[in-house]
């Protein structure tokens, strides 16, 4: 595993071309090799080589980030044999499907929820403790992290070249100072100068050749001849491989939240295709053709078009957004959502398709008079309007349900394979949430109602991809709507909710359980309050009162809120006394 995809690629290339040299691996068409066209550039692929599929495919049965062996390749497809399938091979039409490359070694992101044997790690400068976390926990066995020095190390550490008095930056005119001057991994001097390097190399005694690094310690005050103070620096001469061990432990360790795009010039060039403008050299390979018609899309469609590709399938119960962000909730509660909803619903992406005019005749659906479905019906279209279906642009509230779901996934993957979820990932459900109330007011609680009451929204979010899952989300929180309207099935819910926390309560007897006990309570409390703005609910429970622990003798003219709040007063009362 490796961060960056170049760092993925020079793996990738660096275990074919051993394999090769071992005959091992064919090479070249005339023993059987064939190169196809990908959606990252040109792939030589042979009989044995590991393949790693980049997008779902329904049609095919493969999911992003599936690995596999190649069998045998064809002029126009590969016949590859999946992991973990108990031999199941799968057919790829290299025409219509380029969503794939070497899978000898993948980036972090792509083994997310993955578990083997034994994992390797190329550790990089541009890896956080979050990355570090997923990298090193993908294995049973055994993992081995790899870095190289010159990777971590800052720019004074490495080779020995030569050392000494001499006039300040080798100018007579300056006074004389000591120097020392290391070489890089790719052969790239530097020179570092400063008066009490003489006093650590004497200390130290490094030979010409040596790998050493000048950790610098601090600084002191000195006077000068001429009555003036400078800070003079002080230094330690370190052994290179012990220094670039610290720097890898902080480089591995620390958060990288406050990163932005200028921190990674290149990848962020190449992901907007805008390297060769800025002079950086692109790693990435693009047909002709392809780079024209992407041109082409960007005029309608804008840059975030290339920001489709990505998506991190990591996962969890996930009925409360993990109490994400609370911050958020609370500025919801204070209404400050309201003044916040203008400047949101400015900064929502334009459509995938926006702008694009197709020149097609009416169908015949709709020459019929046939109205067009819903929104999120649940009801298959007819086949002649399913390429009209896929081409139409999504709707705030379609958008807003995809977000959703794509969060949910991420976070419900993590949780199930037993990893913490990260961070960046509930801030991206608790963001979800907030579009999702601003395409539709409310719907974020009817998301959150579903996922604890409706298993099938569960399975929606988490079993489905694309707009066949958009829709049948859309349809199951219409479906939680029509419940939450029926005050029997609101009803049921609350006498379910209501045991559930008296069996918590009885659990915690004794005063050892006090502070567990009263928070059982406040939210029994809470939810019999709740029947004071729920008056059908309320009347239906009279009905159903030994079911929720109230006796047969209640005075009429009190509710059944009422008469919760005082069984629960009465109770701690008596818990008191005893």
């Amino acid at each position: 595993m490796a961060h960056r995809r170049a760092d993925v690629r020079a793996i990738n290339e660096g275990i074919r071309s051993e394999l090769q040299e071992r005959g091992e691996l064919a090479q070249g068409e005339e023993n059987g090799a064939l190169t196809f066209q990908t959606n990252d550039g040109k792939r030589e692929f042979a009989p044995g080589d590991r393949i790693v599929f980049l997008e779902n495919s329904r049609d095919l049965g493969v999911k992003n980030g599936m690995l596999g062996t190649v069998e045998h390749v064809e002029p126009d497809r590969i016949v590859a044999q999946l992991d973990g399938r108990g031999g199941e091979s799968v057919s790829i039409p290299m025409d219509s499907y380029q969503a794939v490359d070497h899978g000898y070694a993948t980036t972090i992101h792509k083994n997310q929820g993955a578990t083997v044997d034994r994992s390797y790690v190329l550790a990089s400068g541009t890896m956080d403790r979050h990355l570090t976390y997923v990298a090193m926990t993908r294995h049973r066995d055994g993992v081995q992290l790899y870095a190289a020095q010159d990777e971590v190390a800052d720019r004074q550490a490495g080779r020995l070249v030569e050392h000494g008095a001499a006039s300040f930056e080798h100018n007579p005119e300056n006074s004389d100072s000591y120097y020392v001057t290391l070489e890089n991994g790719k052969g790239e001097q530097r020179t570092i100068w400063g008066v009490d390097l003489e006093r650590a190399m004497a200390e130290a005694a490094p030979e010409i050749g040596d790998r050493i690094a000048l950790q610098h310690v601090g600084s002191e005050p000195v006077r000068l001849p001429d009555g003036s103070e400078v800070e003079r620096h002080s230094w330690k001469v370190r052994d290179a491989g012990e220094l670039t061990y610290d720097q890898l432990e902080k480089r591995l360790s620390r958060s990288g939240v406050k990163e932005t795009t200028l921190d990674y010039t290149r990848d962020f060039a190449e992901r907007r295709g805008i390297a060769e403008t800025l002079g950086v050299r692109s790693e990435i390979e693009m047909p002709a053709e392809r780079a024209a018609g992407l041109r082409v899309e960007r005029e309608h469609v804008g840059d975030h078009a290339l920001d489709r590709r990505s998506s991190q399938k990591v996962g969890v119960d996930l009925g409360e957004d993990l109490r994400a962000d609370p911050r958020a909730d609370l500025a919801q509660d204070r209404g400050d959502d309201r003044q916040q909803r203008p400047q949101v619903a400015e900064k929502q992406r334009r459509g995938m398709f926006d702008g694009l005019r197709l020149n097609a005749g009416r169908g015949a659906s709709q020459e019929l008079g046939e109205r067009p479905e819903r929104e999120g019906s649940f009801r298959p279209a007819p086949a002649q309007d399913r390429l009209a279906e896929r081409l139409r642009p999504q709707s705030p509230l379609e958008q807003a349900v995809d977000r959703y779901a794509r969060a949910y996934e991420s976070a419900h993957r993590q949780r199930c394979d037993g990893l913490p979820v990260l961070d960046a990932q509930r801030r991206d459900l608790s963001e979800a949430g907030q579009q999702l109330d601003l395409a539709r007011p409310g719907a974020r609680d009817l998301m959150r109602s579903a996922l604890e009451y409706d298993p099938d929204m569960r399975r929606s979010l988490t079993e489905l991809s694309g707009r066949e899952r958009v829709g049948q989300v859309i349809g199951r929180l219409d479906y939680e709507r029509a419940m939450q309207a029926d005050p029997n099935v609101r009803a049921d819910r609350f006498i379910e909710r209501w045991q559930e926390l008296e069996g918590q309560r009885q659990q915690l007897r004794g005063w050892q359980h006090d502070a567990a006990r009263g928070k059982v309570e406040g939210q029994m409390q809470e939810l019999a309050k709740s029947l004071e703005r729920d008056p059908q609910v309320d009347s239906i429970l009279r009905n159903r009162r030994q079911e929720i622990g109230i006796g047969q003798h209640m005075r009429q003219s009190e509710g059944i809120s009422h008469e919760l709040q005082q069984s629960l007063t009465r109770g701690r009362s008596i818990g008191l006394e005893r």
